[in-house]
């Protein structure tokens, strides 16, 4: 890579620097590399840099805001995802079954806290968090049954099995499911 010496290149160089901060260091580095060498082949066309021939080399490069918003079009933004926030709603998920069959309310606020953490999960795409949604149901419909079962015919009956068991393992499934939607996405 060459260096640009003329002030109005030099200045410019830290514009595009600049608006690129957002950018991922190699990203910005590229794009900082690509623009130095285009100025320094319009130089060596034109070695004559007066501040006319420079102003024009750099209209034609374009203004660096527009220059830096084209190179975001392009890139994938890498948010930093806690590990917590990642497996919280793993978790929560389908324990929210088994909670939901010791305790109604504890049942119910795993259910909803699972799915608010999984809604504010940067990292998993509208149909994943759908399918984890989705999931779920079956957990408010298992403590409902719960609560009427156990209010007719006592708390240890053998059907209460037959409410829990698919209120953990239908969420329990979307939980892998989820893991590993959120490993490809971050590899």
């Amino acid at each position: 890579m060459k260096t640009i010496e003329h002030p109005l290149a030099v200045a410019y160089l830290e514009a595009v620097a600049r608006e690129a901060a957002a950018l991922a260091p190699e990203r910005r580095n590229e794009l900082l590399a690509d623009l130095t060498e285009h100025l320094a082949v319009a130089f060596a066309d034109q070695p004559a840099r007066d501040e006319a021939e420079v102003k024009a080399v750099l209209d034609r490069l374009g203004d660096p805001r527009v220059i830096v918003a084209t190179a975001r079009e392009g890139e994938t933004v890498a948010l930093l995802v806690s590990k917590w926030h990642s497996l919280a709603p793993l978790i929560l998920l389908p324990a929210a079954g088994l909670l939901g069959g010791v305790n109604l309310v504890l049942g119910g606020i795993a259910v909803i806290a699972g799915v608010v953490l999984l809604w504010a999960a940067p990292h998993w795409s509208r149909r994943e968090k759908i399918i984890g949604s989705v999931a779920t149901l079956p957990v408010p419909i298992a403590l409902v049954g719960t609560a009427f079962t156990a209010a007719t015919t006592g708390p240890l009956d053998p059907g209460l099995l037959t409410l829990v068991a698919p209120s953990v393992l239908v969420p329990a499934a979307a939980s892998v499911y989820l893991f590993r939607a959120g490993r490809r996405m971050s590899s």
